[in-house]
């Protein structure tokens, strides 16, 4: 049975070798907080409603998940939240409000 051999690379002449990461991940991410929470504010100018309007963007999202096409144009950064936000600005989204109907009760 062969074991393999570890062997120090040429490049680092025996020393161990520490990766460094950028510290500058954390911003895109700030920004992409920063576009959901702009949607969202937008969002809630077409549906005031915040119970209805997390019901409606809860709704899309699972449609989204499930392989539905997105109603408004995407980029390959955007999440299934800020897809759904967008489709509600977009006016792509309506709802019906139930309370009138009648249930046989």
């Amino acid at each position: 049975m062969l074991a393999p051999q570890l062997a120090p690379s040429a490049f680092t002449n025996g020393v161990p070798v520490i990766l460094q990461f950028p510290t500058e991940a954390s911003h895109p991410v700030r920004s992409l907080r920063h576009m959901t929470t702009q949607l969202l504010s937008e969002a809630a100018q077409v549906i005031p409603n915040q119970q209805l309007l997390i019901n409606v963007v809860s709704k899309r999202v699972r449609q989204l998940g499930l392989g539905h096409r997105p109603l408004v144009e995407t980029t390959p950064r955007m999440s299934l939240t800020d897809i759904a936000l967008k489709e509600i600005i977009a006016g792509k989204l309506t709802y019906e409000s139930l309370e009138g109907s009648s249930d046989g009760a």
